[in-house]
């Protein structure tokens, strides 16, 4: 008889190693997130964004907007009574189909704006990077700023800025805002991205480490110098990118390039993607880019599930794991509610990452088909795109 049970106990063995592997892997993971988390929280205590004084170099705010005319209105009047001797403004309007035209037509010369509409797309651009390289042939700043329309600023933030790029030795800043909460579907899959950021990307080797493998950049804002656009024109050499940020960050590190990453929290404010659908969307766009490739996507989309999933329901069907899986459950719920508190967030959504993890396996999976069909859509255009 015991020969008999010596099949189900070698099965019971099996299963119980592969279950130590489990577990092994997901608190590997868990503390290498953690441990990054901390580190990275610690330094953004000293990339705060800070009012001073001095020579301020002269700016211009350079604004892509297609089918923005829910956004523009409020961005371009916090930046209106900014717009001081020495800051320019412009908008390119990328055939805009929602009444954005009409309102710049209206409104913009009383906000002190300039505008203009894009000229017809070349072959090969992405309408975003083709409408910023048209801006920064009319800029005549010292430096130029790229903002997205669903910014909002504070009052003094241009100041502010000009304070910080006075004294820099940085050719590419980029800043990091908080979000604005709307339906609260949206927010927790909105929080991947600092969590992606902060749990995954050491912040002094974005800032420091020459290797384009560290490059981040927001494009909700980005500041470059005049010269140094010229010199590299970095929405030419990255025109068919669609997660355009990152790449120029990745092109300022191939030129040796130095990039500073702000906390602005305290000066700028983003709703970008008021519903679930529009975040989906947005999302899928780039996430597959931010992968990197195809298959890197499709790992990314394992571990999740193993690393966040796997947890929960052991808790609710493993009863003799549960205390492996309370400690994993809590330091998820940790990671995700500090990440949410990094972009101005309550720590509570940190509660709701299963949700949070579930929509990203939802947008990774619809951008991965995307990538393999070879192309993305975003506001109403098709992009070719590689797996």
């Amino acid at each position: 008889m015991r020969f008999l049970n010596l099949p189900n106990t070698l099965l019971l063995a099996e299963v119980q190693w592969v279950s130590y592997r489990v577990w092994l892997l997901v608190f590997a993971v868990l503390a290498i997130q953690l441990t990054i988390l901390l580190s990275n929280l610690a330094y953004w205590r000293k990339r705060r964004l800070l009012a001073g004084n001095g020579a301020l170099p002269t700016l211009s705010v350079l604004i892509p907007a297609r089918n923005e005319r829910t956004n523009l209105p409020a961005l371009l009047e916090s930046l209106a009574p900014q717009l001081t001797s020495g800051v320019e403004c412009y908008v390119c309007d990328d055939h805009s189909e929602d009444g954005t035209t009409e309102w710049l037509a209206c409104h913009a010369e009383r906000l002190g704006v300039r505008w203009f509409r894009s000229a017809p797309r070349p072959e090969g651009w992405v309408g975003k990077n083709w409408a910023c390289y048209q801006l920064a042939t009319r800029a005549q700043g010292e430096w130029l700023v790229f903002l997205d329309a669903d910014v909002r600023c504070a009052e003094g933030f241009l100041h502010a800025l000009r304070a910080y790029l006075a004294t820099t030795e940085a050719h590419l800043v980029s800043a990091i805002p908080s979000f604005v909460s709307n339906d609260w579907l949206s927010v927790l899959l909105k929080v991947m991205v600092p969590f992606s950021v902060f749990t995954l990307l050491p912040l002094p080797l974005a800032e420091h480490h020459p290797n384009p493998a560290f490059a981040f950049a927001n494009g909700q804002l980005m500041a470059v110098r005049k010269r140094d656009y010229v010199r590299w024109l970095p929405h030419f050499f990255v025109r068919a990118a669609v997660l355009e940020d990152v790449a120029i960050a990745a092109l300022v590190k191939r030129h040796r390039g130095i990039v500073r990453i702000l906390d602005g929290r305290a000066w700028l404010h983003v709703q970008m993607y008021p519903t679930l659908r529009a975040a989906i969307d947005g999302f899928s766009k780039n996430a597959v880019a931010i992968c990197r490739s195809v298959p890197t996507a499709i790992f990314v989309a394992v571990a999740l599930g193993v690393v966040y999933l796997f947890p929960l329901l052991a808790w609710v069907w493993m009863p003799e794991a549960r205390g492996q899986a309370g400690l994993a459950l809590l330091a998820s719920v940790l990671m995700f509610g500090l990440s949410a508190r990094v972009v101005g967030l309550p720590f509570a959504f940190g509660f709701g990452y299963p949700i949070s993890v579930v929509l990203a396996l939802i947008t990774l999976v619809r951008s991965i088909v995307w990538y393999q069909q070879g192309a993305v859509v975003w506001k109403g255009r098709a992009y070719r795109v590689g797996s």
